[in-house]
Order: structure tokens, then C-alpha cells, then sequence
């Protein structure tokens, strides 16, 4: 008598018929047998595909973080590269001046004040460029923490206004602002103040003497929205799209020879994203550039 056996394996979700053949025990257990061992065979080639696609799969994942820690290696050496590059100029300025300070006991008072000066300067610059690698270790580390509450943002505007102008105006350069009527915003107002001693600095490197900046406030579209606006080179529309990125520098040259690590607006960029808000730039080459950030008043 012909009988169907449904047979299943233990640990495999697939199932095989056969025909059990009933009377002859000989036949039956050869039978048996044979079907043991297709169930077996199966079962092993279904693991081994099974294990091929997990090795494919751990693979990719393998290729996909090497090229992922290439591209860190080589930011990291980018990194160590420029900031050692940038630190040694201002570092060999403090060394210098130093020494002659020290060497040279009949330096008159005037000589030495500028000299002192000089260090000063130079101090406050490495100072910049070890904040800005610091700023840039914490935010790419997810370290970022925003203290925000309720506040106008107009008031920080003009207090950061006011410390612009002791630069500008060492340039000839004015600082203006137009403010619009704005309400309570909530943001974190050490970190705004640097996306606006950013773009304001920004602007006093890139303009000449005797040209204007204007900054403005206003509600646009839900958001409160701050421009900063310079009469300086522009910049060129092919360079527009990497000016957030880290380590970018433009092809155009500050106007007081200023020094900049190409980190400032990587940074900025991530402040403002951290506010749920937006970050851009309109320029034309030969007329100026207005960099500008939106933030939710909600």
C-alpha cells in the first residue's frame, strides 16, 4: 500500500513529500534511509546558503566601514596637517618677539608695546584655531549640548554688533543693522552668538575699507531669519557649495591678511541644525555675499 509521509526537518522551515512504501521492511528502511538523507542534504545545503548570505552580508558591512575609517584617517591626517600649519605661524610670532623682548634690554617703551601687541594678537589667534578644532572634535562626537530658553534674539544681535565694530572699525569698515520686531525665540544664546561672531568676522576679513555690512532681522515664513550682508569680492558659484564643509578655505584672501582654520563655517552650520533651523549663503561674485540662518520661533 502507497501511503503520502510528510517529513520535516528540525531546524529548517521546509517540508518534502514522499512516498512511503508499506509491506516490505527491507524496501521501507532502505526507503527511509534514502529520504534521511535527502532531508539531511537538504538541510545542509539550505544552512550553507543561508551562511553564504550572512558571509556577503558581513562582507559589505566589512568593505562599507573600511572605506568609512579611510575617509576618517584621512580627515583626521587633513586635520592634524592644517592645524599644525596653522598654529606654527602664530606660535613662531610669539617666539620671535619673545626673544627680542628678552635679548634686547634697550628696546624702547614704544617698540615694546608693539611687540607686545604682536603677542597678544598672535595668542588670541591660536587661541581661535584651538577653539575651532575643539568646537568641530565635540560636534562631530555628538557632544553638542544646547542650553536654550526664551530669548530675544535682537538684544544678541546688537551685543554682538558691538564687539564687530572694535574690529571693523580698526579697518574703516561700518557695521549697521536693521532689526525687525520679533518675538521670545528659544535658542541657546552663547552658541547663536557664535554663528554671528562667525559670519561677522567673516564679513569684516572679506570687505575692504570704507564698505558698509549690514545686518538684519525678520519673520519669514514661521522662522526668524538673520542676514549679514558685506560689499565684499563674492563668491565664486562653483565654491558655494563647499563653504560648510570642514577644512574649506575660498579662493578669495582676507583683505587684512586674517587667518582662518576653514572649520568656522562647519561649525556654525551644525549650531544652527541643532536649532531644527537652516543655513545658507547668496552671492554675487564682484558685489558681495549675505550669509543667513533661520531658526523656528517654536
Amino acid at each position: 500500500m502507497l501511503e503520502l509521509m510528510e517529513c520535516q526537518t528540525l531546524n529548517n522551515n521546509f517540508e518534502i513529500s514522499s512516498l512511503m512504501l508499506q509491506g516490505d521492511k527491507d524496501r521501507v528502511r532502505h526507503i527511509n534511509d534514502l529520504i534521511q538523507i535527502v532531508l539531511e542534504q537538504k538541510a545542509t545545503i539550505s544552512d550553507y546558503k543561508i551562511s553564504e548570505q550572512l558571509l556577503k552580508d558581513l562582507i559589505t558591512k566589512y568593505v562599507k566601514a573600511e572605506t568609512e575609517l579611510k575617509k576618517l584617517n584621512e580627515l583626521k591626517n587633513k586635520f592634524l596637517g592644517m592645524a599644525a600649519h596653522d598654529l606654527r605661524n602664530p606660535l613662531g610670532a610669539i617666539l620671535n618677539y619673545s626673544q627680542f623682548l628678552k635679548e634686547d634690554e634697550d628696546l624702547d617703551a614704544e617698540t615694546q608695546s608693539e611687540f607686545i601687541e604682536n603677542i597678544y594678537s598672535a595668542s588670541s589667534n591660536m587661541l581661535a584655531i584651538l577653539n575651532d578644532l575643539l568646537d568641530i572634535s565635540q560636534i562631530e562626537s555628538g557632544k553638542i549640548n544646547l542650553k536654550v530658553k526664551l530669548d530675544n534674539l535682537n538684544q544678541l544681535i546688537c551685543h554682538r554688533v558691538k564687539l564687530g565694530q572694535v574690529i571693523s572699525q580698526n579697518k574703516e569698515i561700518e557695521i549697521t543693522t536693521q532689526l525687525g520686531e520679533l518675538p521670545e525665540v528659544p535658542f541657546d544664546s552663547d552658541r547663536l552668538g557664535q554663528v554671528l561672531d562667525n559670519f561677522i568676522s567673516n564679513a569684516i576679513k572679506f570687505s575692504s575699507s570704507g564698505t558698509v555690512i549690514q545686518i538684519r532681522s525678520s519673520i519669514h515664513k514661521g522662522k526668524v531669519k538673520v542676514e549679514v550682508c558685506d560689499q565684499g569680492p563674492g563668491i565664486p558659484e562653483e565654491e558655494i557649495g563647499k563653504l560648510f564643509g570642514e577644512f574649506q578655505k575660498l579662493s578669495a584672501r582676507p583683505t587684512g591678511g586674517e587667518k582662518s582654520t576653514g572649520l568656522g563655517l562647519a561649525i556654525v552650520k551644525k549650531i544652527v541644525e541643532a536649532h531644527n533651523g537652516e543655513i545658507g549663503v547668496e552671492s554675487i561674485l564682484g558685489q558681495g555675499s549675505t550669509f543667513f540662518f533661520k531658526i523656528p520661533i517654536k
